[in-house]
């Protein structure tokens, strides 16, 4: 059955699909057409109620013929002052087109919800004045019916509106659908807007009225008619047959009004709950999933109302365990970022490592937290620092594991992977540490920088499962960022070592240099008097400046006045012992320089005398004659002798 429903639903959106903007007129004649059924329904209902002549019922069907497409035409004007908007969206979406004012889509949506009912109520009131009325005074006045013909045509025109009134409903929610489902607002606040259908117990009460009328008007004019025929046989009088009549008048009036009672009754037993229902929803759509729909009926609104239960307890459970995930992400990305911050920060790798585990314990409530390193033999992964008294008492020991031993940080680095353990009791591959007694989950990543090992951080948590793969994969970075860092900082020493050595060398160099030409000059510059003198009872006061070269004091400025020395004073002294500092360097670099250009010149005249030589015995008279005038010596002797050995 629900197969043949969604062949037939897809069969009308193809419709739909083809015919665009006019499917509406379409389905609106389609219904038009079924009057006619309606109609003859009436006719049959009429002629088997009374004996009507042959005459009477061609002037009855002459008049229905006249007034039915008189009324559909009505009708139809009707309806399209009724669907303007709708038909233009539909033509629009049909096309293609984008619909930028939400407000034709909400009342085209308005008038496509409110259409079958407005459209029912059009064409009943249009059926009953320019249908039955217009052949009820035609059969009275032109064919001549009798007063008891009238009101059995006025009784079969009554239930082909009732007849009418249900099939049209019947017809439009289903022709209907496609462009329900075509035309529906895209946001829900234009939905709710545009929602203008009857509610379920309106339609329940129309339902129940209809067939209490359709019952009726089929039924009571039979009774009604062998009633007459069973009271002229016993020669009632025309009083008595009026009395009659008012009789089953007021019995149809109370039967519609129990009816409609009754259908009002059994229409609040299925809206009600459908009405808390809703309201339950109202509440769950403001965020409250703690609401529940009351489960008391025990058809199929109680299961419905079971299932939506289940549906909003497991909505609840997904927004809990969503929020619990937010806040464990919320925790990883902030310590990431205070990791990033720290390994950013610190050069010195000891307190690097210090701060790390500390976070990560800290922050995201982990039971226990380590960094190893790779010893220089490669052998062992030594423990740098852990949490806890556990991690201060095995870093006491010097703690360390074999890397090819059954561990999960030896792993770990071997593998150059995560190694994980959500349940440390099935774990074969792991170090069982007595230290560590509420261990329930463990893993152990690798600390990789530049392609290679350094070594691992290990994280024990005293859940089981505690790390989910979102949480490896930031564990993970986590580490990348703190390998990184220990390299840097091991670089960075390196560095500081090499630096200080330069510096020392640089050093000694200025030293042994300004010591030589100290000792060999006595740079020693005086101007005025030397010493203290008074000049009444006031002393002289002294200002001294040392004249520094790259750390190093090659001499000092001493100044003597009678006046205090300001800070002033002394910023510009000591910018002038600076400028000083470094002239006198210039000065010796440009001695040292020329006395070098100096040695390599009196070289290169000296071996050019010596090669000019051709012999060895000018060879060597060339050589001492030259060394001895250079230098100066009163005496010079160059011994020629082969070592034996």
């Amino acid at each position: 059955m629900v197969n043949k429903e969604n062949r037939f639903l897809n069969y009308l959106n193809t419709l739909f699909a083809r015919w665009g903007g006019s499917y509406i007129n379409r389905a609106l004649l389609f219904t038009f057409a079924t009057s006619g059924l309606a109609a003859l329904g009436s006719v049959i209902n009429i002629t088997t109620t009374i004996e009507l002549s042959s005459t009477m019922i061609n002037h009855l069907i002459k008049g229905i013929v006249v007034t039915i497409p008189v009324a559909n035409t009505l009708a139809y004007g009707v309806s399209q002052l009724q669907t303007k908007n709708l038909r233009k969206l539909a033509a629009m979406k049909s096309h293609g087109e984008d619909v930028a004012d939400d407000s034709l889509e909400i009342k085209a949506w308005e008038e496509l919800t409110a259409l079958p009912w407005r459209f029912v109520f059009t064409a009943v009131v249009i059926t009953l004045f320019f249908v039955i009325v217009p052949i009820v005074i035609y059969m009275q006045r032109i064919a001549g019916a009798t007063e008891n013909e009238i009101v059995h045509i006025f009784l079969g025109g009554l239930l082909a509106i009732v007849l009418i009134l249900m099939v049209y409903l019947i017809l439009l929610r289903i022709l209907l659908a496609p462009v329900r489902q075509a035309l529906l607002p895209q946001s829900f606040d234009g939905q709710l807007a545009g929602l203008s259908g009857l509610s379920i117990r309106t339609n329940m009460r129309l339902l129940s009225v209809s067939v209490v009328s359709i019952a009726l008007l089929s039924v009571a004019p039979h009774g009604y008619q062998e009633a007459i025929s069973a009271m002229a046989i016993a020669g009632a009088g025309r009083a008595e047959i009026i009395q009659f009549r008012w009789q089953l008048i007021l019995v149809a009036i109370v039967a519609v009004v129990i009816g409609i009672a009754l259908a009002d009754t059994f229409a609040r037993t299925l809206y009600q709950p459908v009405e808390r229902l809703r309201q339950a929803m109202e509440e769950i759509s403001t965020g409250d999933l703690s609401e529940r729909a009351d489960a008391i009926s025990t058809d199929e609104i109680g299961a419905l109302a079971i299932y939506f239960n289940q549906m909003v307890a497991q909505l609840k459970g997904l927004q809990e365990g969503l929020e619990d995930r937010i806040t464990k992400q919320t925790k990883l990305l902030r310590t990431t970022t205070e990791v990033g911050r720290v390994v950013s920060s610190i050069l010195d790798s000891d307190l690097l490592i210090t701060n790390v585990v500390s976070l990560i314990t800290e922050r995201l409530d982990y039971y226990y937290a380590a960094i190893f390193l790779v010893s220089h033999d490669g052998r062992w992964a030594v423990l740098q620092d852990a949490t806890g008294e556990a991690g201060r008492t095995l870093k006491a020991r010097k703690h360390r594991l074999d890397i090819t031993g059954q561990n999960m940080v030896g792993a770990a680095i071997k593998s150059h992977e995560p190694r994980i353990a959500l349940d440390v009791g099935k774990e074969a591959v792991r170090f069982e540490n007595p230290l560590l007694p509420n261990t329930r989950s463990e893993i152990a990543l690798p600390l990789i920088a530049g392609g290679h090992v350094l070594g691992a951080l290990n994280v024990q948590s005293a859940e089981a499962s505690a790390f989910d793969e979102n949480t490896v994969e930031t564990l993970q970075g986590m580490a990348n960022q703190v390998a990184i860092a220990l390299e840097n900082a091991a670089l960075f020493q390196e560095t500081q070592q090499a630096l200080q050595e330069i510096r020392a060398a640089q050093h000694q160099q200025l030293q042994d240099a300004w010591s030589q030409a100290i000792d060999d000059g006595g740079l020693e510059y005086t101007t005025g008097e030397a010493g203290v003198f008074v000049e009444g009872d006031k002393p002289a006061t002294l200002l001294n400046v040392p004249m520094a070269l790259r750390d190093q004091v090659i001499g000092e400025i001493t100044l003597e006045g009678d006046e205090e020395w300001s800070e002033e004073d002394r910023n510009w002294v000591e910018a002038v012992a600076t400028q000083a500092a470094l002239a006198l360097e210039n000065a010796r670099l440009l001695e040292e320089s020329q006395q070098i250009a100096l040695q390599e010149r009196l070289v290169a005249e000296i071996s050019g005398k010596i090669w000019s030589s051709t012999t060895i015995e000018t060879i060597l008279q060339t050589t001492i004659r030259e060394l001895g005038t250079t230098l100066g010596t009163t005496n010079a002797t160059i011994e020629l002798h082969v070592d034996d050995k």
